[in-house]
């Protein structure tokens, strides 16, 4: 790995200042693509304030679509996204649909709930190539607080990249009492 301004030194040590001094003075350095990469992260940071939706989910683009299934959402194929080959990393597939049947999955629930992956099983069919993904979710069963749900990622074409299924905990959050 090639060293930079901030793998040699512990950051942790320096106060704040000192740090966003390393990092103005890293990206003035970096070329267009890298600096492009940069403002993706900090916009990501932005929505996360206001949406309150995961940093990955603002970091990946994602966002609702119609469909006939029980959930779609799309994520756009940048350049950052994708592995030496030219395709999706399979990582970065896996965690479109992980994140795509746990948002179908918060839709279904009430309140401050929550759900969690208990286990996942990816298949990879096709190489992640095209302009967009497409995850297509649905909910397959639902016994007490377990749910099960799978989900097929296309490209804009409809070839299908991944296939996936899980298993989610639902988490339930009690209200809170105030104990005075």
């Amino acid at each position: 790995m090639k060293m930079t301004k901030f793998n040699n030194v512990d950051l942790g040590t320096y106060g704040k200042e000192y740090k966003k001094k390393r990092m103005i003075e890293s990206i003035q350095g970096m070329s267009d693509r890298e600096f492009e990469m940069v403002l993706k992260a900090v916009k990501a940071v932005e929505e996360m304030r206001e949406n309150k939706y995961p940093f990955m989910g603002n970091f990946l683009q994602l966002e609702v679509v119609d469909s006939k299934e029980d959930f779609s959402c799309k994520m756009p194929i940048s350049r950052d996204l994708l592995n030496p080959y030219r395709i999706v990393y399979g990582g970065i597939t896996a965690l479109f649909a992980d994140m795509a049947m746990g948002w179908m999955l918060e839709e279904l629930i009430e309140g401050k709930d929550k759900v969690v992956t208990l286990d996942m099983n990816v298949n990879y069919h096709n190489p992640g190539r095209g302009k967009e993904l497409i995850a297509h979710c649905r909910l397959n069963h639902r016994a007490q607080n377990i749910m099960q749900a799978s989900c097929r990622i296309e490209n804009e074409k409809g070839e299908v990249i991944v296939t996936a299924t899980a298993t989610f905990l639902h988490l339930i959050r009690a209200p809170r009492v105030d104990r005075y």
